[in-house]
């Protein structure tokens, strides 16, 4: 009897069931096993239609513990925690009587609807990355209220940052945390996810369901129909065709059944002839013709749940697909049958597989998804708690630009609120660049933008071009003025500083009108002098200009006050005009509101890095431990992590060079493109020196690729200085000259020589190898007629090192090796260790040439010691070669006592405080030291330990036996 002489097409679908579980008996076992030890956290990968989600949901049907599933779904721009939240609205409809503490008040702007059952709101923090911070842990508090003990994230792929953030902060909890379940497709994930991070700690149990085989898909088959058995040909005919993917299987059985294409023959199921069987290419045209032999109904209601995405009301479907209740209900039965659709515990109805969903809604005709999207969005603003994210959504594919402007506002409001300024970043990118938002509206949007949230400069740059056409509409004088504003902000933010300029300039009038604080914002850009050829004259009378207009305008706030003196004092220096260093001694020491700590914090920082132009090390440390420090303590986390990125590039100038190596190991994984173009110029720097040349020009030239790049007014963090001295070490003059032509041109417009104290040495000594002597003479002049007089001990060395070089080149070796010895000293004293050495390595070489062999060799045995210590051993190898053709040899490296992987002595002494919850101002009170040194020990542990956090370290710490476990661990671990 073939399937065709049933009872009819209904009746042949209510034949097959939906399938069991099959081939997947040991990675249960597996998963439950990981489940019940210690970490608890297992994933499962896999592609689409493997069984992830199958193998998944019988794991909950076996599992005691209070289970939160959150599904992340395929949204262009995520939902801020979305999953997580919804997660907990299915899991509870109330918190009132929940122990919660004051901190769940955080939770208000992503539980709208609990407002009256939260505590109240605490008060807002300045910083994005502090917000969320706070945002987590209250999400972690009501996680544990509820009594959660199993959390699973379906499709983590897709999940936002923040949720992901949510699952690393419950990881290094070291109170006891709900077991991690996650699900996710390897080949989705993002390069730059955090999810690559969660998967890579320690302790993950990792599960990879493979296909079935042909006895796995005789069995899937046969658990579809009922028991009855299927013929191994059939079976290996559809594992061969499907590559035994589950859902591929399924999919082909359901089609071949709705075809009248199977046949049952002496009480085995099997198919018709090969020759006449045609199987869909892919699941997706399977889907797409077991859809077209369902009736209306069904298929008016899988085209709803398609637009709608997830599992879904039935009242909600028939409003979205038009139709009366009844009739949806019974299309969801019969799809339900058919096998497509499966039903929740709340009699909500949504596509068993996200496959089957995506193929119903790309095969949506486009007016008709703009028709059932518009549905959809009306209905659920009618929904008590507005999912403002997905309303959205919703109305941007509907075309209804209006309502999808106000809802994506809505929603980056949220983001923000959230600490999650790069989903808010692109909600509101979305809405300029797809046309939503026209006229004075864009220049409002664009002021209201989190920019330094963008993921690199290509989005900004598609503002640049949305407000240039903005500009060449037609707007009032007001609205001109502002739009004229915001692109010169933006085009100094991606490195058009030429035409950021004269943008700027043609908004300064009206400014000075209208916002005479923005306008001397805007005189304050003009004021630096970066990136055009104006003389520094020109860039000292925006300054002056900026200081007479803010002194003439109506009552400034404290804050704009010190914010201007703040950048007057740092631009005079960047200016080279020694008076800067006065302005900055007078700056007011009070400033007690977070806006004037912020303007503190960051005009320390900013002082920080002109005294690194001038060479003032200790100044510059100084002056940047205080911005630090402050950023820390009021949160500003962003802020805090440029200045750590500042700070770790003076410890590799002044000869620290551990610390350097592990800050740059974890900011390559930063979302601010400055932190990771920083630390992948460190590592370049960091190679240069091990003699890894190759590697070294890659990680530079990467550094160039990744954000603005920098420049000589960044003295030693400008790429072309390190380029350059990478060219020389590999014997190519003209390539050191290529890499500086443009800085060495800029210097010379502006007349600023302070900013060339990096690259004239190296431009200079390759002009001399070039054979250019007459012109390496006359920039030697330039440079020393700049910058004589100046109390800048970089620009003093620099000249030593230029005048040895010379004499060097004109046969003068004893006066070179002199030289060369003073330029030393020079660097010795600033510090630069380093360089200092190269220096002593440079004034041996001359007096080995020049016959003082005994002086020359033992000169060379003190600089291979000290650069062996310091960790160049590149260039030791270098020294020892030369000291190996004297004939000398040298034993094993010397170098600082090191202990492998244990911790030092030093490092178990910090690390015992911070288990027992001390923060690193107290740890640096107990142990005599200064708080950056027990950040250093820290940082020195959670490497040795593999550890994510400082809590994860406290963790593993006792667990491993390094520090025994105090009699209580106090929560304060989790705040800092």
């Amino acid at each position: 009897m073939t399937a065709a002489e049933s009872a009819g097409a209904s009746s042949r679908r209510s034949d097959l069931g939906v399938p069991r579980l099959v081939g997947r008996d040991r990675d249960l076992s597996l998963l439950e096993q990981a489940l019940d030890g210690r970490p608890g956290f297992v994933v499962v990968a896999g592609e689409a239609g493997i069984g992830k989600t199958r193998l998944l949901h019988e794991l909950l049907r076996r599992r005691p513990e209070t289970a939160l599933v959150a599904v992340c779904p395929p949204f262009r721009e995520p939902y801020t925690l979305g999953p997580v939240v919804d997660a907990v609205r299915r899991l509870t409809d109330r918190v009132a009587g929940l122990p919660l503490t004051g901190l769940a008040g955080a939770l208000r702007p992503v539980f709208p609807e609990w407002a009256g059952q939260l505590p109240p709101a605490p008060e807002p923090l300045p910083d994005a990355a502090a917000a969320r911070h706070r945002l987590l842990r209250a999400l972690v508090e009501l996680v544990d209220a509820l009594g959660v003990g199993l959390f699973v994230v379906e499709d983590a792929h897709w999940a936002d940052e923040t949720t992901l953030e949510l699952l690393l902060f419950l990881r290094s909890r070291r109170e006891p945390s709900p077991r991690l379940v996650l699900t996710y497709r390897p080949e989705d994930v993002r390069p730059a996810s955090l999810l690559r991070r969660l998967l890579a700690q320690a302790g993950v149990t990792r599960l990879e369901p493979g296909p079935l085989d042909t006895a796995g898909t005789a069995d899937l088959v046969s658990s579809m129909l009922g028991g009855e058995p299927v013929s191994e040909e059939f079976a290996e005919f559809l594992r061969g065709h499907t590559d035994g993917l589950p859902l591929a299987i399924e999919e082909s059985v359901r089609l071949l059944h709705d075809r009248a294409d199977l046949v049952c023959e002496d009480g085995a199921w099997l198919r018709r002839d090969v020759a006449e069987l045609d199987v869909p290419p892919s699941i997706r045209d399977a889907v797409l013709e077991r859809t077209s032999r369902l009736g209306p109904a069904a298929g008016a209601a899988l085209a709803a749940l398609a637009v709608l995405e997830g599992e879904r009301a039935p009242a909600l479907v028939a409003e979205v697909a038009g139709i009366p209740l009844a009739e949806a209900e019974d299309g969801l039965v019969e799809a339900l049958a058919g096998g497509l659709l499966h039903e929740d515990r709340d009699a909500r109805v949504g596509f068993r597989h996200m496959l089957a969903a995506r193929s119903v809604h790309h095969a949506l005709g486009a007016l008709e998804r703009g028709r059932l999207h518009r549905r959809a969005g009306e209905a659920l603003e009618r929904e008590p708690v507005r999912r403002v994210a997905e309303l959205a959504r919703h109305f941007r594919e509907a075309g209804d630009p209006g309502r999808w402007a106000v809802y994506a506002e809505q929603a980056a409001e949220r983001a923000i609120s959230s600490g999650d300024p790069r989903t808010a970043f692109g909600l509101l990118l979305a809405l300029l660049t797809g046309g939503a938002v026209r006229g004075a509206a864009v220049s409002r949007l664009v002021q209201r933008m989190p920019l330094y949230a963008a993921p690199g400069d290509g989005p900004l740059r598609e503002l640049v071009t949305v407000l240039r056409e903005t500009a060449a509409g037609e707007l009032p004088p007001a609205e001109r003025t502002e739009v004229a504003w915001q692109l010169a902000r933006l085009m100094f933010h991606v490195g058009d500083v030429d035409a950021a300029s004269v943008e700027m300039e043609r908004a300064v009038p009206g400014l000075v009108q209208d916002r005479p604080v923005a306008a001397v914002h805007a005189m304050m850009m003009l004021a630096r002098p970066l990136g055009t050829a104006h003389p520094a004259a020109h860039h000292r009378a925006w300054l002056e200009r900026a200081g007479r207009l803010i002194e003439a305008a109506p009552g400034p706030s404290a804050e704009v006050r010190l914010a201007f003196l703040m950048d007057r004092a740092a631009t005079l220096l960047v200016l080279g005009d020694p008076t800067g260093w006065a302005a900055a001694r007078d700056l007011p020491a009070d400033g007690r509101t977070p806006g004037e700590v912020l303007q503190r914090a960051r005009g320390f920082a900013n002082l920080g890095e002109a005294a690194m132009l001038w060479g003032r090390y200790d100044d510059a440390r100084r002056r940047l431990d205080a911005a630090a420090a402050l950023a820390e303590q009021h949160q500003h986390l962003r802020l805090r992590d440029l200045v750590g990125a500042t700070l770790a590039h003076l410890d590799w100038l002044t000869g620290d060079w551990t610390g350097p190596a592990k800050w740059h190991a974890s900011a390559l994984d930063a979302d601010e493109p400055v932190l990771r173009a920083d630390a992948l110029l460190l590592a370049g720097l960091l190679d240069a020196a091990r003699g890894d040349h190759r590697r070294a020009q890659e990680q530079v030239r990467a550094a160039l690729a990744v954000g603005r790049p920098r420049g000589p007014a960044d003295g030693s963090r400008d790429p072309s200085a390190v380029l350059a001295r990478l060219a020389i070490a590999a014997g190519r003059p003209g390539e050191a000259l290529a890499a500086t032509d443009a800085a060495w041109r800029l210097v010379e417009a502006k007349g600023l020589w302070l900013w060339a104290a990096e690259i004239a040495p190296l431009r200079i000594g390759a002009l001399l190898e070039e054979g250019r002597v007459a012109e390496a003479a006359r920039a030697a002049e330039d440079f020393a007629a700049g910058t004589r007089g100046l109390d800048a001990p970089v620009a003093t060395a620099a000249r030593r090192q230029i005048t040895a070089l010379l004499a060097r080149a004109d046969g003068d070796l004893s006066g070179a090796a002199g030289h060369f010895e003073e330029a030393s000293a020079a660097w010795t004293a600033l510090p630069r260790p380093y360089d200092a050495l190269l220096a002593r390595e440079a004034a041996a070489g001359c007096r080995l040439v020049g016959g003082e062999r005994v002086r020359a060799v033992g000169v060379l045995r003190e600089v291979f010691d000290g650069l062996t210590a310091l960790g160049a051993t590149g260039d030791a190898d270098r020294v020892r070669r030369t000291l190996a053709d004297e004939g000398v040899r040298i034993g094993a490296r010397v170098g600082r006592p090191g202990y492998g992987d244990r911790l030092s002595p030093r490092e178990l002494d910090v690390v015992r405080l911070l288990v027992e919850g001390r923060t690193s101002a107290q740890i640096a009170r107990v142990l005599g030291l200064s708080p950056r040194t027990v950040e250093k020990h820290v940082h020195s542990a959670m490497r040795k330990r593999g550890a994510p956090s400082r809590t994860a370290l406290a963790v593993v710490a006792v667990e491993s036996g390094d520090v025994p476990l105090p009699g209580s661990v106090p929560r304060q671990l989790l705040t800092e």
